[in-house]
This record gives C-alpha cells, structure tokens and sequence, in this order.
C-alpha cells in the first residue's frame, strides 16, 4: 500500500467519522479504529521488508541480535502505546490516554535494561 493510497482510506474514514459523529458518536471512534487497523496492516508488509533487511545486516556484523530483538521490542511497544492512546484522545479520554503512554514508557524502560547494563558493562571494560 502506498502513502496516495493510506492517505484516500485515512481521509474516507474522517469523513465517514465526521458524518457519523453526528448521529451516533461511539460508532465514530469505531470508524478510527478500524482505519487505524487497515493503515497498519497495509504498511506491515513494508515493515516486515525492513526488519529482515536489518537482519541481514546484523548477521553480517558483531552485533549480538538479542540487542537487535530488544530494540525492535521497544520500537513496536512506542508505536502501539501511541496508537492506542491517540485512539483514547480521540473518543475524549485524555486520562486514560495519558496512563497508556506511561505504561509504554515503563514497558520500554524495563525492557531495555538489558541493553543499558551491557553499555554500562562495555564502558567498564574500556576504563579498566
């Protein structure tokens, strides 16, 4: 799916949101969220290209790819953190929105200390 094409669907689905709020309000965050998922699915495939291209990459060079994995975990955990609480924001939930972003944050902060205490462990090494 290409950005002509996202930006059709993104731009029906407002449209269809804005004439449906009207009417019956709760099927218009209905309309965002389902525009929401087809974005996302037609971008995975592009996605998907990326990572095994940085795979391929990494298996070329000394990088351990448990590091690779995390970063990919914490990138995956911001976006949907940020989906999901755009989603939030938009049916008028601005509290609930906020206390998904801290989670994510949390989330990442936990999952990357792996990452940091390896960093913390190389600094070490060099300085000794």
């Amino acid at each position: 799916m290409d950005i002509f094409q996202i930006a059709i669907i993104g731009i029906i689905g407002m449209l269809l949101s804005l004439i449906v709020k009207k009417e019956i309000p709760g099927i218009s965050v209905l309309i965002s969220v389902a525009v929401g998922i087809i974005v996302f699915l037609g971008v995975l495939p592009k996605i998907e290209a990326v990572i095994q291209i940085l795979y391929k990459m990494i298996s070329k060079s000394n990088v351990e790819i448990k590091y690779v994995d995390i970063v990919l975990k914490i990138v995956g955990i911001a976006y949907i953190s940020q989906f999901a609480s755009q989603i939030c924001s938009d049916a008028g939930e601005g509290s609930i929105a906020s206390k998904i972003e801290f989670a994510g944050k949390v989330i990442i902060m936990v999952i990357s200390a792996p990452v940091l205490m390896g960093l913390i462990e190389m600094i070490l090494e060099l300085m000794a």
